[in-house]
């Protein structure tokens, strides 16, 4: 069931209070939840989806990465001293061709690309054709190898069409990041960290 933008607020602000919890139990695991409970956890991502689809109430999909001491891909970690934990996720819907995911990101400055993880670019329909150039990236680890799709990317109802980097490097703990380019053309981003929230602000033009 696809949760509409209040809904998406609630479920948010039900996994921020409850992040160190899913953190600590579903490492380097997918978790779907709802606004008021955990509905589903697990490696596989169209299992976690197939299992909250059942439950038949607004939910949203996150990945819990491993521990920070891990080698992670570039990526900006939002975090306090004082304890106050919150990260800057938001719900994106996915779309290429008739595929479609709506899922949490991470809207992060620091990245160019917005990133995807091989998983759901699979679950996209994406495949790799026969000769087609592969691009190497470095993460903090390492060398990973990526492509380039330019899919449509819908937020709070506006609809373009932005690229995105396919990881196909396996990685354990691969963030899911909304990146800066086309997206952070055509929005004004806001975040409020007081109140825990995000606001998109519309500045485009669809298609």
């Amino acid at each position: 069931m696809t949760a509409t933008s209040e809904q998406a607020r609630e479920i948010i602000r039900w996994g921020n209070r409850n992040r160190r919890m899913l953190r600590e139990n579903y490492r380097r695991q997918f978790v779907a939840y709802s606004a008021t409970r955990l509905l589903a956890a697990g490696t596989d991502y169209h299992q976690v989806k197939a299992d909250s689809q059942k439950m038949e109430e607004p939910f949203l999909i996150d990945w819990m990465p491993a521990l920070t001491a891990d080698v992670q891909f570039y990526w900006i970690k939002f975090c306090s001293f004082t304890g106050h934990e919150w990260e800057p996720l938001y719900p994106v819907t996915l779309t290429c061709g008739a595929n479609s995911e709506e899922i949490l990101m991470v809207v992060d400055s620091g990245a160019q690309l917005s990133l995807i993880s091989r998983e759901v670019g699979e679950s996209l329909g994406f495949e790799i054709s026969k000769g087609e150039p592969i691009t190497v990236g470095q993460g903090i680890g390492g060398e990973v190898e990526y492509v380039k799709r330019i899919i449509d990317l819908t937020i709070d109802g506006c609809t373009f069409k932005a690229p995105v980097a396919w990881l196909l490097t396996e990685i354990a703990n691969a963030p899911l990041l909304l990146g800066r380019e086309i997206v952070f053309d055509l929005f004004e981003i806001k975040f409020v960290q007081a109140e825990e929230r995000i606001e998109f602000e519309w500045r485009g033009k669809s298609g």
